[in-house]
Parts: structure tokens; sequence; C-alpha cells
């Protein structure tokens, strides 16, 4: 089981840094500064209040890796859990993050 787990967590990863790679540089910078400005206001934000202002050029699965990324350098911790309001997600359960108080 915990080998299952262990490919699967891969493939997500692997997945996630395809969408990133695929998506247009600028646009993800861009939205790398999108989070970083929400975690420097320490409340908590998600995907969700970001979403609307997401650049042109990004793939889906770029925005949770990006997040991801973000998590991993310290500047933002998950807090809580939301259902995602993009409809290609059906409702599933995403991050609700707050910034660390860690410069980007």
């Amino acid at each position: 089981m915990t080998t299952q787990l262990t490919i699967g967590e891969a493939l997500a990863q692997e997945g996630m840094q395809r969408a990133t790679e695929a998506s247009d540089p600028d646009a993800i910078t861009r939205l790398d500064q999108l989070i970083a400005h929400h975690a420097a206001t320490g409340e908590p934000f998600s995907a969700n209040t970001i979403r609307a202002q997401l650049p042109e050029g990004i793939r889906p699965g770029a925005v949770g890796a990006r997040f991801g990324y973000a998590a991993r350098r310290g500047l933002i911790r998950g807090v809580d859990w939301v259902s995602s309001t993009d409809p290609r997600t059906h409702r599933h359960v995403i991050h609700v993050w707050q910034g660390t108080g860690r410069a980007a």
C-alpha cells in the first residue's frame, strides 16, 4: 500500500510539474507574485481567492503546483480546507493558506 501511495504522489508531482512547464513563464511569475501578495496580508486565502486575478497562460494544474512550491519554501502554510469554486474541479477540496511572515 505504501508503494502505491508513493507512486501516486510521484505521478501527481510529475503532472503538476508538466502543467507548470506548459504554462507561460511570465504568467507563472505573476501567479507567484499573487501568492506572495496574499501571503503578506496574513489573511487566509485559497486558489478561490485569486482565481479571478489569474493571468492568461496558466494551466489549471500549475495553480496547485505553485501553492505547493510556496508552502515548501515556507512562505505559506495550510490552515484549513474549502471546496473549490472552479467548475472544472467538481468542488473538490483545496487548501486554505496563510502567510508565515517569511519574505518570498
